[in-house]
């Protein structure tokens, strides 16, 4: 039968011709051929998949055919080509970012030195930073120094308040069987900090005399 893709595309009558079933098989495993190869030759434009290639990457950095095993050459590759990069920080960024959790660059002028600052809950690569850096540390930088910080997340708590207004009965008068209330339901989200404090108030009870000098409340 007609190979799957090309029945896509194909009328039903052609399904069981034999000659087309003959014609599209041998065609197909042409055109696997074709795509292998030429997904090996675009392999070879990128460095992390460069195999026979490797050796136009080496004529191009460093003019001569380089020994080693591939990773070896890739790695050597790759360093000449970080160390053309210019000392910038987003430069310094991308570089520090494939060795941990990077949280940010920040230069110390007075220091003369770079830090790398890193959250501490993620594994940290200090050697292959600091091989790195070499590469691209200028002279009037002493060092790069590797900082791992503890990561300090807010914890916002979120509940449903309500809120009401309650009427209080005055003294000496009557009070209704019934007392009207009213409120609204609101949603808030709170971030809760700081000590509660208590405070006590005295009312009067309904019913009972007060005194002429005393407010009330």
């Amino acid at each position: 039968m007609i190979p799957q893709r090309y029945r896509e595309v194909l009328p039903p009558h052609w399904y069981e011709n034999e000659i087309a079933e003959w014609h599209f098989g041998i065609m197909e495993e042409a055109v696997d051929t074709h795509e292998a190869k030429l997904e090996e030759l675009q392999g070879q434009f990128l460095l992390q998949r460069a195999t026979w290639g490797i050796s136009v990457w080496e004529w191009m950095y460093f003019h001569q055919v380089q020994s080693g095993t591939l990773e070896q050459r890739r790695e050597a590759i790759r360093r000449k080509r970080l160390a053309k990069r210019p000392f910038t920080l987003p430069a310094l960024r991308q570089m520090g970012a494939q060795y941990g959790k990077l949280q940010v660059v920040v230069e110390k002028f007075e220091d003369k030195e770079i830090h790398f600052e890193y959250a501490a809950n993620a594994p940290i690569n200090v050697n292959g930073l600091q091989t790195d850096f070499e590469y691209v540390r200028p002279v009037h930088i002493k060092q790069a120094v590797t900082v791992a910080k503890p990561i300090t997340e807010q914890i916002a708590v979120k509940g449903s308040a309500y809120q009401h207004t309650v009427d209080y009965p005055i003294c000496g008068l009557e009070m209704p069987q019934e007392i009207g209330v009213s409120g609204t339901l609101a949603a808030e989200t709170m971030n809760l900090a700081g000590q509660p404090s208590y405070y006590r108030i005295d009312s009067p009870i309904a019913g009972f005399e007060i005194p002429m000098k005393e407010g009330t409340t």
